[in-house]
């Protein structure tokens, strides 16, 4: 009867439970979409991580200190690392294979190439999403240029998730999504069942924890690829906009932006043309 009662723990009151949505905005800028019970089921998990009796006890540790600002990112991960999965988005990665074919294609050893290939995936979650995309530029690029250098980075508002996609390490059944050249290429094997991503990815990959709430902040740009999808949704219509706007700035000429579908619903940018992909909503950079 006990683990049943702890079990049935927390339930937040009405006004508990937009208190908390309205500071999560405050401290992340996010907007949490889930029901309520998810929300609470997110924040018994925090109640019995840290040992408390009830939600009223949980909701008093939020003050200004240090702690309470820790217990909000705890809380965060919960509440915003998504299941995802290796090549996901398929109609999106084909884009992203068109657009490095076609520019390894224009590239030469004494043109564009000087600063080598670069891609970030803005809301990567556990990595899954950048190392997919790694594979597809590594294969590609190693075909017609292998002399290029490339590099990528992967961001996320959850530490969870950065720890995770930094370690690299996946279930059996995770790895099975990678087409089979490419899992043969790129991954390994290791002695307690799990599989990790090969070497010549993972050296080439970094991941850092970041909140697109404060992109113009962030001490990186001139990408080639910004691939940006279904992570816009956490943030109100015009700040969305805004973060849009900021990706934009830190493509190079000629770069490629790719969006969830509708998550570019408004938004306009003179200097980003839409692209024709089917199912997929991509932007290229203006060269003027």
């Amino acid at each position: 009867m006990r683990h049943a009662a702890q079990r049935q723990l927390p339930h937040l009151t009405g006004q508990q439970f937009v208190l908390l949505m309205e500071q999560l905005k405050h401290r992340a800028g996010i907007r949490i979409d889930s029901p309520q019970g998810v929300i609470e089921s997110c924040v018994g998990e925090r109640i019995r991580a840290l040992g408390l009796a009830t939600s009223e006890d949980y909701l008093g540790l939020f003050d200004n200190s240090i702690s309470a600002r820790a217990e909000w990112m705890a809380l965060i991960d919960l509440l915003t690392v998504k299941e995802t999965r290796f090549f996901r988005q398929g109609a999106a990665l084909e884009a992203v294979g068109e657009y490095v074919g076609s520019w390894a294609q224009r590239c030469s050893r004494q043109a564009d190439a000087g600063n080598g290939f670069s891609f970030w995936s803005a809301g990567c979650s556990r990595g899954q999403e950048l190392y997919s995309i790694a594979m597809v530029v590594e294969h590609l690029l190693r075909q017609r240029e292998p002399w290029l250098e490339w590099h990528g980075i992967g961001t996320d508002i959850s530490f969870q998730a950065i720890t995770d996609a930094q370690r690299g390490q996946y279930l059996e059944s995770a790895i099975e999504r990678i087409p089979a050249a490419y899992r043969k290429a790129f991954t390994r094997g290791e002695a307690d069942g799990s599989w990790s991503i090969s070497e010549c990815i993972r050296t080439r990959t970094h991941f850092f924890h970041s909140n697109l709430l404060h992109v113009n902040d962030a001490p990186f740009s001139d990408f080639n690829i910004i691939f940006c999808q279904n992570v816009l949704i956490y943030f109100e219509h015009e700040k969305q906009l805004w973060i849009m706007d900021q990706l934009a700035d830190r493509l190079r000429p000629g770069g490629l932006l790719v969006l969830g579908a509708g998550e570019d619903m408004g938004w306009k940018n003179k200097r980003m043309q839409r692209e024709s992909w089917p199912g997929v909503s991509a932007y290229i950079k203006l060269e003027v």
